[in-house]
């Protein structure tokens, strides 16, 4: 079961913005690797991302700081920082945490690069 505990984080550039796309898991042992992933595109300049969540499977407290630490950076470089394609699952952090209500989360691909 090592693809359940192991992440990437594989990006595309779509429609003037990057899309990074968290795969596997996020948890204290890997989030430097999701962590290090939003860095390099702030560090590039590029300020509009989107976190496609489509294949993530599980994320800890220490994941939902970085997505709140990326999107309060990309905020304060004029940028913005959306989220899309939450699994059931994730989905429910996000309410129980109330993260759904302090980021910009889509239902699909498309509404989130047209809320950039």
């Amino acid at each position: 079961m090592a693809n359940q505990s192991s992440l990437t984080v594989p990006s595309t550039e779509q429609d003037d913005a990057v899309v990074l796309c968290p795969t596997g898991r996020v948890d204290g042992t890997n989030v430097t690797i999701l962590q290090g992933a939003v860095r390099e595109r702030l560090e590039a300049g590029q300020v509009r991302l989107v976190f496609d969540m489509v294949d993530l499977h599980y994320i800890s407290s220490a994941g939902l700081r970085v997505l709140l630490m990326a999107a309060r950076d990309l905020q304060a470089q004029g940028g913005k920082a959306v989220f899309c394609n939450l699994s059931e699952q994730i989905r429910q952090v996000f309410e129980i945490t109330g993260f759904d209500k302090i980021l910009a989360v889509h239902g699909n691909r498309e509404d989130a690069l047209a809320a950039l």
